[in-house]
């Protein structure tokens, strides 16, 4: 459930609630009671991460940069003579 942050515009008390998206936004703020509007945040989401390239991929990649090892371990860069197809 996401959580949105509000702001009382009389007040200027800011807030955080978790709710349905399907829900409405809240309308009054919980310390005076004035209306209050809802903040456009950056959020955080979400983000789906591989794990590393497929075996299958045609474009060659090193996972040193990436997770700070090769597929096989090594210290050099993959797609060298050390590192076998």
């Amino acid at each position: 459930m996401p959580t949105y942050e509000y702001e009382c515009n009389s007040c200027h008390v800011r807030f955080e609630r978790q709710q349905s998206m399907k829900e409405e936004p809240h309308k009054t703020c919980p310390e005076c009671g004035g209306n209050v509007q809802r903040l456009v945040s950056g959020g955080s989401g979400f983000i789906l991460k591989s794990q590393g390239q497929s075996r299958h991929n045609s474009r060659k990649s090193c996972s040193l940069e990436e997770t700070g090892k090769t597929c096989c371990g090594a210290s050099q860069r993959c797609g060298e003579s050390h590192c076998g197809d």
